[in-house]
């Protein structure tokens, strides 16, 4: 029983790992104010007509 709930816990913690691993990776290709949750908000947003 005690091994049942030992594979139970460790796929419950590699499963959220993977999750927020995921889940990172996804924000980080989005870009700096893109995967802000206050991107339209915080004025850092650049015009496309300014841009270098």
């Amino acid at each position: 029983m005690s091994l049942l709930i030992n594979l139970l816990l460790a796929l419950l913690i590699f499963g959220y790992a993977t999750y927020t691993l995921v889940k990172f990776f996804k924000k980080s290709k989005e870009g700096k104010c893109n995967s802000c949750s206050v991107n339209k908000d915080c004025g850092c947003e650049v015009p496309n007509d300014k841009l270098l």
